[in-house]
């Protein structure tokens, strides 16, 4: 309860900067091009993961955690002091975001691979329980956002933000963190390089994470942070909604990700196909329906979207500590980072190309076709793909589900 209640907190910031920022670079620059290259920034860091991961491996996530929060706070801490100075310029904006989320990246890593250690008996329900209170925090954020900017300002909210990088810290001055990592004396250690090849054969191996994965992969590129600078311009630019309608509409459509995600969360045992092509089928359908002349049947879909999408990401990140030995966690979320986030990254960078030429219709006609790829993995891996192949031991948690 301690370690969610800081990693609670400091979601519950991000989410609230994650909204904020795009909307306070509207505000300074009005470009869909300004505001998409900033959400570039979370994807890129994802770039590094691999390397990460197997620091991680190497070294246990202790010595990841605080230091990612450091690095945070004072990119943070910076910003808002340029800010306030009136000196703020789109090169400072980009270069002090690109520091938050390198810090952010570091922390994630060193939290994720931290969870198996530190809930063995649970890992991977814990792991989906950590993912229902994230998108909690993006339903409290937003909610935040709408309340807060008439009050305080952009500014303000920026500095609840780096506050809030502060709790996790706390908690693990209390003594809440990873156990320390035991090394075997005289143990010959292999190169990052090489351990990061160790990592990818095993991933290979396991068909059951593999086949997630790949499959997902358009499912990523059509609703990282990119889409959601997209949807969050379309409502102000294409709507003309104000920007704390902008922050409700996005905190109602985060209820129902809350509901995608407790839903995954509260399993004992998962169908990891039957939701990837749910998940696949609703994504694909709500993007094309967004284009409707409607601001109410866009928001619905964004609903309806975002539900599905949050019960993906949930088994997307389960399955991961459920199937993979623990110490290959760091490597394998390396490089599943480093599939997503190239996948991501392409967002941003392509759909203020697709806007500029051929309107907002074409952005969301492209995402919705490319979300419909994911349903032609599934047709190409659903009859290799089983789920009681080397099956895993019983957790304690599936065990006293099944004699219930």
């Amino acid at each position: 309860m301690i370690f969610a209640s800081g990693n609670f907190v400091n979601n519950m910031g991000e989410a609230a900067y994650k909204v904020g920022l795009p909307l306070f670079a509207y505000e300074l620059t009005g470009s869909l091009a300004t505001m998409s290259l900033l959400a570039a920034l979370t994807p890129a860091m994802l770039l590094i993961s691999p390397w990460l991961g197997a620091a991680v491996d190497r070294w246990g996530p202790r010595v990841f955690v605080v230091p990612g929060l450091l690095v945070q706070l004072v990119g943070a801490v910076s910003l808002n002091l340029v800010v306030l100075a009136d000196h703020v310029s789109v090169g400072v904006l980009f270069g002090l975001t690109a520091m938050i989320q390198l810090g952010g990246e570091i922390y994630r890593m060193g939290w994720i691979t931290g969870v198996p250690g530190m809930f063995p008996e649970n890992a991977a329900r814990s792991r989906a329980v950590l993912s229902s209170l994230f998108v909690t925090s993006n339903i409290v954020g937003p909610l935040l956002v709408a309340a807060g900017v008439g009050l305080v300002g952009y500014l303000g909210l920026m500095w609840f933000n780096a506050a809030t990088f502060l709790a996790p810290i706390v908690v693990w001055l209390i003594g809440v963190h990873p156990p320390a990592r035991t090394h075997t004396s005289g143990q010959k250690r292999p190169g990052l390089a090489r351990s990061v090849v160790e990592g990818w054969h095993v991933v290979r191996a396991e068909k059951r994470v593999w086949y997630v994965q790949l499959t997902a992969l358009p499912l990523h590129f059509v609703s990282g942070i990119g889409v959601l600078s997209f949807m969050v311009w379309y409502l102000r630019d294409h709507w003309h909604i104000a920007a704390s309608g902008v922050s409700a509409a996005q905190a109602i459509a985060n209820l129902g990700a809350l509901a995608g995600s407790v839903y995954i969360a509260a399993r004992a045992r998962t169908r990891p196909r039957v939701v990837l092509a749910a998940s696949a089928i609703v994504m694909t359908g709500a993007l094309f329906l967004m284009a409707l002349p409607s601001a109410w049947s866009f928001m619905a879909c964004m609903v309806a979207f975002f539900t599905v999408r949050s019960a993906m990401t949930a088994v997307s990140a389960m399955i991961i500590v459920k199937y993979l030995p623990s110490e290959f966690v760091g490597r394998a979320e390396g490089l599943f980072n480093l599939m997503g986030g190239a996948t991501v990254l392409l967002a941003p960078l392509l759909i203020p190309m697709v806007q500029g030429a051929w309107g907002s219709t074409a952005v969301l006609i492209m995402l919705g076709t490319s979300a419909a790829l994911s349903l032609v993995c599934l047709a190409r891996f659903w009859p290799r793909w089983t789920d009681t192949s080397a099956p895993p031991a019983a957790t304690p948690e599936e065990r006293t589900a099944t004699s219930q």
